[in-house]
């Protein structure tokens, strides 16, 4: 339903603009409608099903699995067999594999090994292997690997929304500071229309020279200019912002040029320490270094397969039987109790090349993936640090500008006032504004620059994320 809003507010009719001429989008609605409708997003969120499947299908290899055959040959009028066996197979975690069956024999040429009593045998037992694939398998690799995969997709949802967030703020930004420079040029539009009416009609009541209404209208003219890149600066920006919204249909949303933004969204946080505990608790928990360990995983479950593998298959096999009478209760039968079956099976290659190659290409692999997460690691705390710096210095810039704007306002108040009094003149009065709308549009800048290093610094510590889709906090 918010959503449904969001997108009514951004696609609003022309009537609906005429009653609304303010409408204001704030960075929470706009994350909000990136995080339910943009392309990226919905993505993201593909990649928790890719891993629940992979998960899935895996488990699979656990499934218990009915078996049947049935052999018959007739030939020439007489019956050779007929065959039956039916029965049923439940692998489990820790390698045993549970089975029992039933199985009907019957034939004048009937191998003397398959002979089975007139109403059939019923046999139970198990198959285990207490060499090779005792301690892991190819069904327990597997589906280690998939739940590794499963913890990748995750950490690859996280760094995708990342991502998005970083891309998606910092157009919102430039979006936001380009209105507030808007605003700024159209101030000084205003007063400079204001001053040259002024000087005008001085001028015309003999106060002031002719040269001093050419002066005020080309400060005018000049302020023009600057207003006009200044919107055709806001234009390209709201251009920018769209490429982010979208509504529940996947069409690309486009914003009116009425809708504006909220001026608080430029501010910063006053008051801001990362201690070395979070930077390490943040890094311990990028999704970069989540994915790569999940690989790093994988690699490990990989190489512990191999080394199974260069041991002897010994695979024991034993199946209590029972005549099928039992089941019915019949006199003088009983169920598992009649006799046994024993099986034992060995194999194993004389060189293992084979598998010796396999091991060692798996052992490279994880060796490759530690020494990669190792160097991943490093970068990110560097980042991070990097980060801190570009705030610290982005902080000091922005207080000096805020001081510098107070300055300015404060000669150009008393210009003004020495003006109006006669002992200034309009070009020192302009000496004095320009500077001052330059240092209120550089301030602009460096209130952007310092909002987005706080965005840059969640997005390289791996929270951006987080901060916005857990409990959509307005960091």
């Amino acid at each position: 339903m918010r959503s449904a809003l969001l997108i009514g507010l951004l696609l609003s009719t022309c009537a609906l603009n005429a009653q609304v001429p303010g409408a204001t989008l704030t960075r929470e609605a706009f994350v909000q409608l990136v995080l339910d409708n943009h392309p990226m997003a919905r993505q993201a969120a593909l990649r928790t099903d890719f891993g629940e499947a992979g998960v899935r299908g895996a488990r699979g290899g656990f499934d218990p699995m009915a078996v049947a055959n049935y052999t018959e040959k007739r030939y020439d009028g007489t019956e050779y067999f007929e065959l039956l066996d039916v029965g049923l197979k439940v692998p489990t975690w820790f390698g045993v594999e549970l089975v029992g069956g039933f199985q009907e024999n019957s034939g004048a040429y009937l191998d003397p090994q398959n002979s089975t009593p007139g109403d059939g045998l019923v046999k139970a037992g198990a198959e285990v292997s207490i060499g090779q694939g005792l301690f892991i398998d190819q069904r327990r690799a597997t589906l280690r690997k998939a739940q590794a995969y499963q913890r990748a997709t995750e950490a690859e949802r996280q760094e995708m929304l990342n991502t998005l967030l970083l891309d998606a703020l910092g157009d919102h930004t430039d979006w936001v500071a380009a209105y507030e420079q808007l605003r700024i040029s159209d101030s000084a539009v205003v007063l400079a229309q204001r001053r040259f009416d002024q000087v005008r009609g001085s001028f015309r009541g003999g106060d002031r020279p002719a040269i001093d209404t050419l002066e005020a209208f080309l400060q005018f003219q000049d302020r023009q200019m600057r207003q006009q890149q200044a919107q055709l600066n806001f234009r390209n920006t709201s251009l920018r912002l769209s490429n982010h919204l979208w509504d529940d249909a996947q069409r690309p949303l486009e914003l009116r040029p009425e809708v504006v933004p909220l001026s608080s969204d430029l501010d910063s946080p006053a008051v801001f320490a990362l201690a070395d505990s979070s930077i390490d608790r943040a890094i311990a928990d990028h999704p970069k270094l989540l994915r790569s360990q999940a690989k790093l995983d994988q690699f490990e479950v990989e190489t512990r397969y191999r080394a199974e593998l260069l041991k002897p298959q010994l695979d024991l096999q034993y199946l209590w039987m029972g005549g099928g009478g039992a089941v019915n209760n019949e006199a003088g039968t009983t169920l598992l109790g009649e006799g046994h079956q024993l099986g034992v099976g060995f194999k194993m290659p004389l060189l293992l090349r084979k598998e010796r190659g396999e091991l060692s290409l798996a052992k490279l692999r994880f060796t490759d993936a530690e020494l990669g997460l190792e160097r991943d690691r490093t970068v990110i705390r560097n980042k991070v640090l990097e980060r801190l710096n570009d705030i610290a210095t982005y902080r000091q810039q922005t207080d000096l500008g805020a001081e510098m704007v107070t300055n300015y306002t404060r000669l150009l108040t008393g210009e003004t006032q020495r003006f109006a009094v006669g002992e200034s003149s309009l070009f020192l009065v302009n000496g004095r504004e320009v500077p001052l709308i330059e240092s209120r549009l550089k301030q602009i800048e460096y209130e952007a620059k310092l909002r987005k290093a706080y965005f840059a610094l969640d997005h390289d510590a791996g929270t951006l994320w987080r901060a916005w889709s857990v409990n959509n906090i307005r960091p």
